[in-house]
């Protein structure tokens, strides 16, 4: 997932009067931490890893709490590994993820595409894109074969 400079989910959390057990603690920094979207099975996996007492409930919970927030966003990365919903922080920039249909490999660009979608849409229609999320599935350099080139 790329790197942004923000701030802290801990101190939006603490600035917004949450409560911060240790055991909110121990699930911010796995999101924090994460290299990938993790699941919540994993979000507790790896929260148990850290603190043995959290129980899995509390995770559910305060997915569902910064995701109430505006926190952290649930995706669903084109279902290619079932029905799981995978979490990760609000980013503070536009980006899509594109979802291998095959292998299962998440890309995030960004970049000047976004600044250029936005400004169209406020150009077009007058609104004013604060937040965006969008999936698209296909297939990755790796998976392709020179067949679907030819497809292309």
């Amino acid at each position: 997932m790329p790197v942004e400079s923000r701030t802290s989910l801990l101190d939006v959390m603490r600035a917004r009067g949450l409560r911060m057990t240790e055991q909110r603690r121990t699930l911010v920094e796995v999101l924090e931490c994460a290299e990938k979207h993790l699941d919540a099975d994993e979000v507790f996996r790896r929260a148990r890893e850290r603190d043995p007492s959290i129980h899995r409930a509390t995770i559910y919970r305060t997915l569902n709490l910064l995701k109430k927030m505006g926190l952290v966003d649930e995706l669903d990365l084109m279902h290619v590994a079932g029905d799981r919903h995978y979490y990760e922080i609000r980013p503070s920039v536009f980006h899509i993820h594109l979802v291998c249909t095959r292998c299962g490999a998440v890309e995030e660009p960004g970049g000047p595409f976004w600044e250029e979608l936005k400004a169209k849409v406020r150009r077009d229609t007058g609104f004013r894109p604060e937040a965006a999320r969008m999936e698209m599935g296909g297939l990755c350099r790796d998976c392709q074969s020179p067949e679907d080139a030819i497809r292309a």
